[in-house]
Parts: structure tokens; C-alpha cells; sequence
């Protein structure tokens, strides 16, 4: 260990230098570990080339609107970030924007320093480590979040919110707080005080780790807390320009820094003009209005007619009626209030300018959300509902095909080997959706990852799963079918019972293949009897969320803004409605999936009457 601290950004650089140590050209022990993709831990460097995010006005508040990221002093960053990657001193993963690895080499004694917080604390102590918390050099200040509680003219119930206030703020119940927050005798670190009395109790200055995270808290640069504030996050803006920057972009190849630093900057501008802009509004025309109610009217009448045409075979009295209906009212009341009232909330909203910045008061714009969206939108709505239904369709037809051809050969074996067989292939489905999409994720690594571990045994170099746009669509739809194949499995297994025997006799006479008996007896009438339920599975893949927690929507598109080669239409509008916090764009575009599902699904479900009928 250092007798002293680095007073200066080079004397850290160079003492990162002296504890390296490399054998047979190989790092052993890396002085410093970074993560080029991430701005959040390495703001004080970017602050002190002359970088920052938001700068402000002369009264002291944030100037969104001048955002530092596109200016010499960023090219100076990115420079001394390239010199400290070709050292081996930054993470060479661009499909890593957590700092997973990081900390685990930093937990196996592998990495010297790293710039992160305490979360995994828990680690380190299990691990042994005997480490310490330092600031940084040149009193440079990190970036922190601050937590707390706001009174301002929305609040409601104004001298309970006051006393509540009061409440919290005293001494002894902040006391409490920080001590929850740390996990009690645990001390993990992870809630950081701001309360003097709490600073100087005995519970932080008697622990190291606290007591120096606690001196370190006196001396940051808090994060901007306006509703502009977090934009910067918006499709992992930042993190797809810093991959591009440090790792090339989609196809590889070297992009201009100055470039893309400058797209975004311009990127995260034009989200703060949009957040803030007076939205013209824009009239719904008559004829609108004439043609909803048209189709409303004649879906009336069209469902009437045909309750009329349906004979009744037995008729209730009207005592027996209305007890039915009252015993159905709490469940109508129940599908109103959860699931009706949210749609049409939802549908309201599309036509207001809700968002991060107008959260209450906020007014009807008419049509200018859908005009934004069928206008400068266009391009990349269309190329999601492309790829939407291409990735709905491709899951529910592999799902079913492969769970039909497991259902099948199950069926030919015994009995008892079958039930082992499903219960094997039923773990899928069964295993919570995050748990296995976080080990798949970790399998489909580029580097490190299990699956090309495997495929380097055998001579294949890395497949670049996650991070190629083409390989990334292609495996995104391999995981979600894995995932669904079991539940077709198991009900393809048991309307194979109920095929007549006398299909496959016939067919074994006429000498037919097992593959001709599979396709052409198994297949359709396993079709037939699923097709309902195929339909919700393709609604239901249609609004799949799990493809962000696989891949976060990526790989990001080389042009900014543009939606990333995996983003769903559900996706994209997660991405709208949170990062950008343009709420009611968000609820123009969710309008847009209901009528495109609702529609979908009338239409499918009716064939499928009109075939069953015939």
C-alpha cells in the first residue's frame, strides 16, 4: 500500500502504474480498473478535462440547456481514457455497462483500485478484503444522488406534510434511518448521511468504512434534481455513445469522438427542448369523431343482432336475472376499476401534453401526439412494428413446433420416462423470468461467456451474441423460445391423447414416414386445437417485456434516438414514457399497440370461429 494518498490525477495514474503487476506479458494485477462506458463514475475525471452535464445560470440553478459534453475538454477525457485502455487499466468489454467484473476481480485480488460505490460490500467482507475508501485527487468531486423529501405548491394537506417534515428531520429519527438504511450492525455502506448529529454518532465515526464514505459526503457535486435531470440516461444515451467512442460502433468499425460527443450533446438538448416546449394543439377533425361513433354504434348494433339471432334454449326469469347480475357486480367492479378505467385513462392522457414537467398541470393538445408520431416518428415506429411482429411470430411458431416435437417423441417413449422428460423440460417456464434472464445473459457474454467458452474448446472464436445487431435479434428470439416451448409442450402432450388412433394406422398402411405422419396428421390437428391459444401467445410476445431485461433494447443504433436493433414497440415506449418522462407520447404509442392487438385479436379469433363452425 501507498504511504500517502495521490494529491494529483497523475500521481493516481502513476501510482495505478506502480501497482500493476504483469508477468509473461500478461497483467496479474491491474493498479486501476474503469468503465469507459459509464459517466456516472468517472464525472470527476470528466469534470476536471473540462467536461460536464448540465451547467448553470448566475443565480446558481441548472441550465439544462448548456450541456457540456460536446467540448474540448471531453476530447481530452476520451483521449486519456483511450491511453489508460491500451494500458489495460479499462474494462475491454463494450457489452459491459455494469460493473460486475470489475468488482469481482477487485474481490479476488486482482484490481488495486476501482471508482464505485459500496453496494457490494457484502462481497469484499465475504472475500476477505481489507480495503479502504479514499477521495478522489485535487478535491475532485463525484456525483451523488440526494434523498429526501419536497414541499412545494402541489402539496397537499399542507400542515401534516409540515409536521411530517419536522418529524423525519430530527436528529434521532435520521439516526434511524441512516442505521436502516446500512442494514443495522451490518454497516454496508450503502445510505450515506448528511445530518451533522448522525455524521459524528458513535455508529459512523466508530467504523472506518463509514466514517471515511461520511467525510467523502461532505464533498460531492449533487446530481440535478429538475425534471431534466436524468435525460442523460434516456435509451442509455450516454453509456451507447461512450461504447461507440471506446469500442467502435455497430459494425466495428473507429467512429470521430468529436462527432459523437457532439450528437450527444445536441441528443440530450433536444429532449430537454421537447420536455419543456408548449405543445400546439392540434383539433380532431368532425369527421373523427363521426367515424368513432359510427364504429361504436355499429358494434352495438352488430352484437345486439346477434344476441337476437342466438336462440336462447332456456329462458331466466327476471328474478333469477337480476340475482346473476349481483353476484357478477363485484367482478364487473373489479374489471372496471383495473382494467377498463385504465385504458381509458391511458387514452386520455394520448391526447394531453402530460409529462415530467407539466405532472399536474397539464391540458388537452388534441392530436399533436399522434401527429408527432405519424410525422417525425414514422421511421422508426415503422421499424419496430416490423420487427415487433417478426420477433412475435418467429417465437409463437418455434415455441409450438418444438414443443409439438417434444410432446411427440415423449409420447413414444414410456411412460414413466415421459413424466421424468417433462418435469426436466418443464424448468424453463417454471424458474422466475428475471433469475434466467440474468444467467442468460451471462452465457451470451462476448467475452467470458460460458457459451463461447465452450465454442473456443472447439476452435469457433467468439460470437458476438449481445452486441451484433443481426446475432442479437437472432438470440433474443432463441431465449424467448426456450422460455415458451414447455407450456406448448405439456398442452400439445395432452390433445395428443385425443387424436384417434385409427389417423396413424392408416397412415402406417399406406407406408408413411414418421415425418410425413408428423407433418401432416400431428401438426395440423395439434394446430387446430391450440390456434386460441397460439393467438394470446402471440399478443402476449407482441408485449414482451422480458427482451429488455435481456438486452436492453441493444445493440443502440448508430444514428442517436434511433430505436436499438432489439427495442419492441413495449420497449421503446418504456424507453419514452421513463427516461424522457414524456408520458403522454408514451400513452399516444401504447394506444397505438391496444388498437393494433384489439384488432388483431377480433379478426384471429373470428376465423378461428368461422373454421370450427364450417
Amino acid at each position: 500500500a501507498p504511504e500517502s494518498l495521490p494529491e494529483t490525477w497523475d500521481e493516481l495514474f502513476e501510482l495505478a502504474e506502480d501497482l500493476t503487476i504483469r508477468e509473461n506479458g500478461e497483467i496479474r494485477q491491474r493498479g486501476l480498473y474503469l468503465n469507459a462506458t459509464d459517466m456516472w463514475f468517472n464525472y470527476p475525471l470528466i469534470r476536471y478535462y473540462g467536461g460536464y452535464y448540465y451547467g448553470t445560470y448566475p443565480n446558481g440553478e441548472y441550465n439544462p440547456y448548456d450541456v457540456g459534453l460536446d467540448n474540448e475538454g471531453m476530447l481530452l477525457y476520451v483521449q486519456k481514457m483511450k491511453e489508460l485502455k491500451a494500458k489495460g487499466f479499462v474494462l475491454n468489454n463494450k457489452s459491459k455497462k455494469d460493473y460486475s467484473e470489475i468488482v469481482a476481480e477487485f474481490a479476488s485480488g486482482r484490481v488495486a483500485m476501482l471508482f464505485y460505490g459500496l453496494w457490494d460490500a457484502k462481497i469484499y467482507k465475504d472475500a476477505n478484503i481489507d480495503y479502504g475508501i479514499a477521495p478522489l485527487p485535487e478535491a475532485a468531486k463525484p456525483i451523488t444522488t440526494v434523498e429526501g423529501f419536497v414541499i412545494n405548491n402541489y402539496t397537499r394537506n399542507l400542515p401534516a406534510a409540515k409536521a411530517f417534515l419536522e418529524f423525519i428531520c430530527r436528529d434521532e429519527n435520521q439516526q434511524l434511518l441512516i442505521e436502516a438504511g446500512n442494514s443495522g450492525a451490518l454497516k454496508t455502506g450503502m445510505r450515506n448521511p448528511l445530518n451533522l448529529s448522525v455524521i459524528n454518532s458513535a455508529y459512523i465515526q466508530n467504523d472506518e468504512i463509514l466514517r471515511s464514505l461520511s467525510t467523502i459526503g461532505c464533498h460531492v457535486e449533487p446530481f440535478p434534481n429538475i425534471p431534466e435531470g436524468t435525460l442523460w440516461y434516456s435509451q442509455e444515451a450516454t453509456i451507447n455513445t461512450f461504447r461507440s467512442i471506446f469500442f467502435g460502433d455497430s459494425s466495428g468499425n473507429e467512429v470521430d469522438a468529436a462527432y459523437k460527443l457532439n450528437e450527444l450533446a445536441e441528443f440530450i438538448r433536444r429532449n430537454v427542448y421537447v420536455m419543456n416546449e408548449d405543445v400546439e394543439y392540434l383539433e380532431i377533425p368532425w369527421y373523427l369523431y363521426l367515424i368513432v361513433g359510427l364504429l361504436v354504434l355499429s358494434s352495438l348494433v352488430y352484437w345486439f343482432y346477434m344476441r337476437r339471432k342466438r336462440r336462447r334454449r332456456k329462458k331466466m326469469d327476471l328474478k333469477t336475472t337480476l340475482f346473476a347480475w349481483a353476484l357478477l357486480l363485484p367482478l364487473l367492479f373489479l374489471l372496471g376499476a383495473f382494467y377498463l378505467f385504465p385504458i381509458f385513462h391511458n387514452i386520455y392522457l394520448s391526447f394531453t401534453n402530460y409529462s415530467g414537467v407539466n405532472l399536474r398541470d397539464y391540458g388537452l393538445v388534441g392530436l399533436a401526439n399522434y401527429r408527432e408520431i405519424f410525422t417525425t416518428g414514422i421511421r422508426g415506429l415503422l421499424s419496430m412494428s416490423l420487427w415487433t411482429i417478426i420477433f412475435a411470430l418467429a417465437v409463437i411458431a418455434l415455441s409450438f413446433l418444438f414443443g409439438t416435437l417434444l410432446a411427440t417423441l415423449l409420447d413414444a417413449t414410456g411412460a414413466k420416462i415421459a413424466k421424468i422428460y417433462r418435469l426436466i423440460y418443464i424448468v424453463p417456464w417454471v424458474v422466475p423470468a428475471v433469475i434466467t434472464l440474468l444467467m442468460w445473459q451471462g452465457l451470451l457474454e462476448t467475452e467470458g461467456g460460458l457459451i463461447n467458452k465452450m465454442l473456443n474448446l472447439i476452435g469457433i472464436g467468439n460470437v458476438p451474441w449481445l452486441t451484433d445487431p443481426t446475432m442479437a435479434r437472432i438470440a433474443t428470439i432463441l431465449v424467448m423460445v426456450w422460455f415458451s416451448f414447455p407450456y406448448y409442450m405439456l398442452i400439445a402432450f395432452g390433445y395428443l391423447k385425443a387424436i384417434p388412433k385409427d389417423y396413424y394406422e392408416a397412415a402406417k398402411v399406406d407406408g408413411a414416414s414418421k415425418f410425413y405422419v408428423f407433418t401432416r396428421i400431428t401438426l395440423p390437428l395439434i394446430f387446430r386445437a391450440l390456434l386460441p391459444t397460439l393467438i394470446m401467445g402471440f399478443i402476449m410476445n407482441f408485449n414482451q417485456f422480458g427482451v429488455y431485461m435481456l438486452t436492453q433494447g441493444g445493440p443502440a443504433a448508430d444514428t442517436m434516438g434511433e430505436p436499438g436493433a432489439t427495442d419492441l414497440l413495449i420497449t421503446f415506449v418504456f424507453n419514452t414514457a421513463f427516461n424522457t418522462k414524456r408520458y403522454a407520447v408514451a400513452a399516444s404509442y401504447s394506444v397505438i399497440i391496444f388498437i393494433f392487438v384489439a384488432v388483431f385479436a377480433v379478426l384471429a379469433m373470428r376465423g378461428n370461429r368461422k373454421r370450427t363452425e364450417g
